[in-house]
């Protein structure tokens, strides 16, 4: 009698089978650059009024904007700015904007909901 042979798993079977990845920085957050809105770390709503950004408007964003926050591990953490240090963090980012190279960072203008205070929100790509 022929043993019976057993069917190998097809590819949709054994990713179903993979236990859930567990990110360095928390749960898997969806990159704020790829959706309309989201909630900062104060529990503020953004909504996202243009970008990727030319690097002149986000130049005169770093510095006149209400808030900065750097999203570092492509959002997964952000990292407000203060006023004091926002030129200091411009010109450690702004030769990587739009860069193949990693780090590489994308500008996004975002505004509060009620639309009276503006984010420059920085990505982060490794």
């Amino acid at each position: 009698m022929p043993k019976k042979r057993h069917r190998a798993a097809t590819l949709a079977e054994i990713t179903a089978a993979l236990p859930p990845v567990e990110y360095w920085y928390g749960e898997g957050i969806p990159s704020p650059a790829g959706r309309a809105e989201f909630t900062d770390d104060d529990g503020r709503l953004w909504q996202k009024v243009r970008g990727p950004l030319h690097r002149n408007l986000a130049r005169r964003l770093a510095t006149q904007a209400d808030e900065l926050i750097v999203g570092e591990g492509a959002g997964g953490h952000f990292r407000h700015v203060p006023p004091a240090d926002r030129l200091a963090a411009w010109h450690e980012i702004k030769d990587r904007l739009h860069g193949d190279e990693a780090p590489s960072y994308h500008p996004y203008e975002f505004a509060s909901a009620d639309g009276l205070l503006t984010l420059l929100y920085i990505e982060e790509s490794c």
